[in-house]
């Protein structure tokens, strides 16, 4: 996508302070476009430096819990109050909770609770946040014009951060975050059917394993899990760097006719074979 490409377009950003939401950012205002972003975290002096010397779009950070029920409708609220309408939104706020013992050590109490502050971070708050925001963007994308070829011209566009959980083998350790994401995924295709007749796209991007500080420091504790991932990615290197998100994001944003669907992008990490005459 050209420089520029999103000029005038307004989108909602979670998660946007670090990792591939930062990097997301940063790569979408360069493009034009004003963005919404929000975060537990406050921004730090060196994001803020860095939004304030791009000549393009503008940025403006508020600070929101999404574990709280009515986040979906205060982000619209304010995006729609800062900027006037909502073109796009990226949904990529979120975090791991992992089981570092076997199962059978923790009470099943403790698993229930896991497993319920992953569905609140992940399934509900990006169904709340997409159903929110799609009231508004039906409004300016529900009558857009085809073009010569039979294609719309534009259209609203609703992108999740899936991960390679939602669509790999399964981890013991990560029971309740990949049950919580496989089910993030099933209710992006599903709205991806029940906001079509508006012209609002709703997809998925699932990164692989990233080398931000976080990943580094629970890998670094984890040596054979660490040999595990790298051996088991197809592509090199096995952690990516978290602005390797951003041309698939940029495609899911300028195509106008795909929808539904889920771009893997974890090296071949959920790709296994079995190699018997390989030298």
């Amino acid at each position: 996508m050209d420089t520029g490409a999103l000029q005038g377009k307004v989108g909602v950003i979670t998660g946007g302070t670090s990792g591939f939401g930062l990097e997301v950012v940063l790569d979408l205002q360069h493009r034009g476009a004003d963005l919404a972003v929000f975060s537990i975290d406050e921004p730090s002096r060196d994001t803020l430096e860095r939004i304030s010397s791009c000549q393009r779009g503008s940025v403006s950070f508020f600070t929101i819990d999404l574990m709280e029920g009515s986040a979906g409708k205060e982000i619209v609220r304010k995006t729609v109050e800062r900027y006037g309408t909502i073109d796009f939104v990226f949904a990529n706020a979120g975090f791991a909770i992992r089981f570092d013992k076997p199962i059978t050590e923790y009470s099943s109490e403790e698993v229930i609770q896991a497993l319920k502050t992953q569905y609140q971070i992940f399934p509900i708050a990006f169904l709340s946040l997409a159903l929110e925001a799609a009231q508004v963007m039906k409004e300016k994308y529900s009558y857009i014009e085809f073009d010569s070829t039979g294609h719309r011209v534009d259209s609203g566009s609703i992108i999740v951060t899936l991960s390679e959980a939602s669509v790999s083998n399964l981890r013991a350790d990560l029971l309740a975050y990949a049950a919580a994401k496989k089910s993030t995924h099933w209710i992006m295709e599903s709205l991806a059917v029940s906001l079509a007749p508006y012209n609002i796209r709703v997809n998925g991007i699932a990164p692989g394993f990233a080398n931000n500080e976080g990943q580094k420091k629970f890998y670094s504790s984890y040596p054979a899990i660490r040999e595990d991932v790298e051996s088991l990615c197809h592509l090199k290197p096995a952690f990516m760097h978290p602005r390797a998100v951003t041309p698939a994001v940029n495609y899911l944003l300028s195509d106008h006719y795909v929808t539904g669907q889920t771009i893997i992008l974890d090296g071949g990490y959920s790709l296994h074979t079995f190699s018997y005459f390989t030298e």
